[in-house]
């Protein structure tokens, strides 16, 4: 890696303005303390590597360039992923049938970097207007477990289709929510759902994110 040219107190001030994040906004956001934000700030600190990590995501900078490092202050990797035809327990997802064909998008720096773990898939439906229409292209990335709150690609057993819906837990199962206004969110539990992966981009613009 080549030599650290500012230091990291420095960085963090640029990349705060810049985004224009307050420290209690970067607080709220990372879990970090204010004391210890500002500490960082005057050069009385520096993170450790989960902090660094937090703080790169939040401000969306490469966690090296936070270092002071001489690189870029975002390094987006642009990707090739193949865009699918249909989810279901039945197919072969990444089958020559089930794909449709091939688009490219930026991957940030604190994502996962294997490109294997992604695809794109159309929207079935409006629910989750305005951020995606139906034939509008969600980024998926695989996983079988969601955070709460988090948006994702799911297949219902109880209709035999997927669709894209916001997971909240309740204390007597979970809700599927939408961004549409007029859909109402769907009562259900783990027991009727596959989780395909959590949505992270929506067509070119980061919707989720």
């Amino acid at each position: 890696m080549d030599n650290m040219i500012e230091n990291f107190s420095t960085r963090l001030d640029k990349a705060m303005k810049l985004r224009n994040i307050k420290s209690v906004e970067l607080h709220e956001k990372t879990g970090i303390s204010e004391s210890l934000i500002s500490k960082y700030l005057s050069g009385n600190a520096l993170a450790r590597q989960k902090k660094l990590f937090l703080m790169s995501k939040v401000l969306d900078v490469n966690p090296a360039w936070l270092m002071g490092y001489d690189v870029p202050m975002t390094d987006l990797k642009a990707i090739k992923i193949p865009i699918l035809n249909n989810i279901s327990p039945s197919i072969d997802l990444f089958s020559n049938e089930n794909i449709k064909d091939y688009t490219t998008f930026k991957i940030k720096t604190y994502w996962d970097s294997n490109v294997k773990n992604y695809f794109a898939i159309a929207s079935p439906d409006d629910d989750m207007l305005p951020l995606l229409g139906k034939g509008d292209l969600a980024i998926v990335h695989i996983q079988n477990e969601i955070e709460n709150g988090n948006t994702a690609l799911i297949y219902l057993k109880d209709v035999n289709k997927y669709t894209i819906k916001k997971i909240i837990e309740t204390k007597t199962g979970i809700e599927l929510h939408s961004m549409n206004p007029t859909k109402k969110e769907i009562q259900t539990t783990y027991e009727n759902l596959i989780i395909i992966g959590r949505v992270i981009k929506a067509d070119v613009e980061s919707a989720f994110e």
